[in-house]
């Protein structure tokens, strides 16, 4: 068979571990058939992984089948609530397009973050839960719930591919402290949490420069997820649908995949290009964490 290349950059390195230190790296690979399909059945002697060029020694491949985890947190606050159909129309459509099985939570973070639906696999109990989502006086904790999330994650030693998705807004002032901004940023990078940020900018004119609208972009270029921002809550009713199917699209990359174990060169840095060569016909997608 033919020999496929495929190369990533790691990501800044201001939140890893030193890679020095590290005697073995890992990373994960998606392999599908033309038709979107998972392909089974890789063997280790068909990858070779690379870091800055030198071939390095595969010393595991294992077939990687965990689950993804979403949670949904929601700023019911007057921003995203007037009108409130909108969001409520989009959020059907978000869940109605999930697959079965994918373990979803629900939060409202306007006023005190607080549970809507606990994780659970039930589609329609999610569903359901929208009419209870109602219109609230209080600013939405976009930073504190991001960050509760975040934690959520931390806890949960169990493996999986978790996933925040944040229908935020810039109404309200937020005081972040460096520490726990940092702390937000090492759960999301190091657990590779999927962040996308939907942000209705329109309390400020649908003007940038808020920081939700600086945190916002920040989680989600170093997760790997979306940052969208948009004025006025009636796009709700077709961003929430364009973003399930991209969520969808992740879960179904990540369901089936292998995870590689190599021995890192004796000479490394901390910023090294990693590729991998594969003799084996396929779409090859690599990730540091396994989420797409």
């Amino acid at each position: 068979m033919r020999r496929w290349s495929f190369t990533m950059i790691l990501a800044a390195a201001a939140l890893m571990a030193p890679l020095s230190a590290q005697k073995q790296g890992q990373l994960f690979l998606s392999l599908t058939s033309p038709d979107g399909k998972p392909i089974e059945g890789l063997k280790a002697d068909e990858v070779a992984v690379t870091e800055d060029g030198v071939e390095c020694k595969t010393l595991k491949l294992e077939a990687i089948n965990w689950p993804t985890k979403v949670q949904v947190l929601v700023d019911n606050g007057r921003s995203n609530t007037n009108p409130l159909n909108p969001l409520r129309d989009g959020l059907k459509d978000f869940f109605t397009q999930m697959p079965d099985g994918v373990e979803l939570s629900l939060y409202a973070i306007a006023g005190s973050p607080h549970p809507l639906v606990k994780p659970t696999t039930d589609k329609q109990k999610l569903v359901d839960a929208i009419a209870l989502i109602a219109p609230d006086t209080g600013a939405g904790q976009f930073f504190d719930a991001l960050l509760e999330a975040s934690e959520r994650v931390d806890k949960d030693k169990t493996p999986n591919f978790p996933m925040i998705i944040m229908i935020g807004s810039d109404f309200g002032a937020m005081r972040v402290l460096d520490r726990d901004f940092e702390k937000l940023q090492k759960n999301v990078y190091n657990h590779g949490i999927t962040t996308h940020v939907l942000l209705n900018v329109a309390s400020q004119g649908g003007t940038a420069g808020g920081g939700q609208v600086d945190i916002g972009i920040n989680i989600a270029k170093i997760s790997g997820g979306r940052y969208e921002s948009f004025n006025g809550t009636t796009r709700l009713a077709t961003l929430l649908p364009e973003i399930g199917k991209q969520v969808a699209q992740s879960i179904a990359l990540q369901s089936h995949q292998y995870r590689v174990t190599y021995e890192r060169p004796a000479k490394v840095n901390e910023r090294a290009s990693i590729g991998a060569q594969l003799r084996h016909e396929g779409s090859v997608r690599l990730s540091l964490h396994g989420n797409y």
